[in-house]
């Protein structure tokens, strides 16, 4: 429900785009060709191309974040738009050269870059000012006034939100002299009914993690009959944070919450096994060049192996030899801590290069093609941290159930761990990818590791 109301937002600035490019491109070709039509046909490939690669640009650069003001940050929107722009201009010149039948004049891409960069700038701009005049916020209660309910709220409070929390209601006397985020905590379950209407409440939220009361359930059953949506707390944070709320799951949660399913889809198993296997010959094929200078680039600055082999856990918890480009001095990951820290002495200068690049998890594609990893899924995690997070994190072994990843959910979302709390925390991504796998949702990580990539972010 909270990410439908995001995603409205988000086809909004998509409509507008496709009206900004198509018109931009019918302008310039129409210029270009003077009073001729015949374009139209010649060039519609071309057309259906370029918005392919702009929209995949402008994603990979965060231009469809509709939690971004983009009134207020508009030196940061332009930039984003001048690399997209770029970026989607040099890939369609590649295309084009590997396409020769998909005809398109090159004397255009200049142009329309120079007419297509102010519309779409001028359109996010007028996109945010829109949106907030025109925004109706969502009256919410949440129910629990304890840390959950904490949680709840803030949550709600994000950037980008339309939900405005006006109180809490809890069951407990001993809470209703507090306040919680400045929100005062209203009254009982029974008054729910009552207080919906008295202060035009839209939803409830439910944010008690034990057992509900009958009385609980009776009022927010009559709230929902009289027309107020209904959410809990697993729910709200899934959607909103792209997480499992690891601290407030019931081990319940796991067997009737919706999801999980895809896991044993005989087809999407296959599809997914046949796509890391040609993504994953092509890419050692292409990366070769690049792993042959690393190579000589590690064996000139220190001594030791090109290569880094470690024992991970994969699927099934089946212990593998992952293969890595070597990042530290030889021996460095054996030694010291277990986790690297940011200006960890153990990295070689080569290493930071590699890593902020990531070009030292090109030989992973070694362990896709084994079948050992898929180019998405968890990270594999070494076999000793392993042991320490299945004592001390809760539900850490159903991460387990699906073949790690050269990258993830948890890797573009979250920058790299160095302690348990970090290690609990990419595990909620970890779960959230598990539960909601599909090749869309694979699509989306691939888009966002090519941002990261290009950008630094969470490398190390």
């Amino acid at each position: 429900m909270y990410k439908d109301g995001l995603d409205k937002y988000r086809g909004w600035l998509f409509f507008g785009d496709i009206l900004i490019l198509v018109s931009t491109f019918a302008l310039v070709l129409r210029l270009w060709w003077l009073n001729e039509w015949a374009w139209q046909d010649m060039f519609s490939a071309a057309l259906w191309m370029s918005l392919g690669v702009y929209f995949i640009a402008m994603h990979m650069f965060g231009l469809y974040e509709v939690r971004v003001n983009y009134n207020a940050n508009k030196i940061t929107t332009l930039i984003s738009i001048l690399g997209a722009v770029i970026l989607a201009n040099l890939g369609l010149s590649f295309l084009f050269y590997l396409i020769p039948a998909v005809k398109f004049p090159r004397s255009v891409f200049v142009i329309q870059m120079v007419v297509v960069i102010p519309f779409l700038f001028l359109w996010r701009i007028n996109f945010w000012r829109v949106r907030q005049e025109s925004l109706i916020a969502k009256r919410v209660v949440i129910v629990g006034a304890g840390e959950a309910g904490h949680t709840a709220e803030s949550i709600l409070r994000q950037l980008g939100t339309e939900y405005t929390v006006i109180g809490f209601v809890d069951d407990d006397p001993a809470k209703h002299a507090d306040t919680v985020s400045g929100r005062k905590v209203l009254g009982t379950s029974v008054d729910l009914p009552s207080l919906v209407s008295t202060h035009k409440v839209d939803g409830i939220v439910v944010a008690v993690v034990g057992p509900k009361q009958q009385n609980l359930f009776d009022a927010v059953l009559q709230c929902r009959l009289n027309g107020a949506f209904i959410s809990d707390l697993m729910t709200l944070g899934e959607e909103l944070t792209g997480r499992i709320l690891l601290s407030h799951v019931r081990d319940s949660w796991f067997v009737y919450s919706p999801g999980f399913l895809i896991l044993h889809h005989r087809m999407f198993r296959r599809v997914k096994r046949l796509t890391d296997i040609v993504f994953a010959a092509v890419g050692l094929f292409l990366a070769y060049p690049i792993v042959l200078i690393a190579a000589v680039l590690i064996k000139l600055e220190s001594k030791g192996p090109v290569y880094f082999r470690q024992t991970r856990i994969g699927q099934n918890e089946r212990p593998f030899i992952a293969l890595k480009l070597r990042t530290m001095v030889d021996s460095g990951e054996n030694a010291g801590s277990l986790y690297t820290t940011l200006k960890d002495p153990r990295v070689t200068r080569c290493g930071r290069v590699f890593r902020f690049l990531r070009i030292d998890e090109i030989p992973q594609m070694w362990n896709v093609l084994k079948g050992d990893m898929s180019f998405i899924g968890p990270r594999a995690e070494w076999d000793l941290l392993v042991k320490e997070y299945k004592d001390k994190i809760p539900y850490y072994s159903i991460r387990h159930v699906v073949k790690p990843g050269i990258t993830g959910w948890a890797q573009v979302n979250y920058p790299h761990g160095a302690s348990l709390g970090d290690a609990s925390r990419k595990l909620e991504y970890d779960l959230y990818y598990i539960k909601n796998m599909s090749v869309g949702l694979d699509l989306k990580i691939l888009i966002k590791t090519i941002s990261v990539v290009l950008f630094g972010k969470g490398s190390q």
